[in-house]
């Protein structure tokens, strides 16, 4: 069943990532929802969930886009592995960590995917610095808006398909 709310977490946020319009004053840029479905699971699953979930989603979003392939796989995962490692001390469940960390998935999906970019000699015309800057701050400000929304239906999709058991407060032996 975990593999299930997975698959259709990530064909969502594809959907809805795809048919976001794009304008000027973002630098062309969506909000990061596939990247936000892994930072879900970089935060409350195993690594290999986390890392399944950026190769399903990086995937997909590079045959729709114009992406070369794997760059967005590369982008998540990275993403990914230092919310992964880093969410004893940063994560608290609360709506401040899920800003702080939607706008860190923001702002690293989009500088790692620049990079990845640049390496592979691809210069598309959004490289330009004024246009990179507003695609940079529109995806910070994207991913904290929508991180709190994506964390908390998530949580409650893991919650009602038994992925993640409900603690009983009155007995806790139950």
């Amino acid at each position: 069943m975990s593999t299930l709310v997975m698959i259709l977490a990530l064909f969502a946020g594809l959907v809805i990532e795809q048919v976001w319009p794009a304008a000027f004053l973002t630098g062309f840029s969506r909000p990061p929802f596939l990247a936000l479905v892994v930072a879900y699971y970089a935060l409350n699953h195993s690594m290999p969930a986390m890392l399944a979930a950026a190769l399903l989603g990086g995937f997909a979003a590079d045959c729709v886009g114009a992406l070369p392939p794997g760059v967005t796989t590369l982008a998540a995962a990275a993403a990914g592995a230092a919310l992964f490692f880093s969410r004893e001390t940063v994560f608290g469940g609360k709506l401040m960590a899920n800003v702080f960390c939607g706008a860190a998935v923001g702002a690293g999906v989009t500088v790692i995917t620049f990079a990845l970019l640049l390496l592979s000699g691809r210069t598309f015309y959004s490289v330009q610095l004024p246009v990179l800057l507003l695609k940079f701050a529109a995806s910070v400000c994207y991913g904290a808006i929508f991180f709190p929304a994506v964390y908390a239906l998530m949580k409650k999709l893991d919650v009602l398909t038994g992925v993640i058991a409900i603690q009983n407060d009155v007995n806790p032996d139950n």
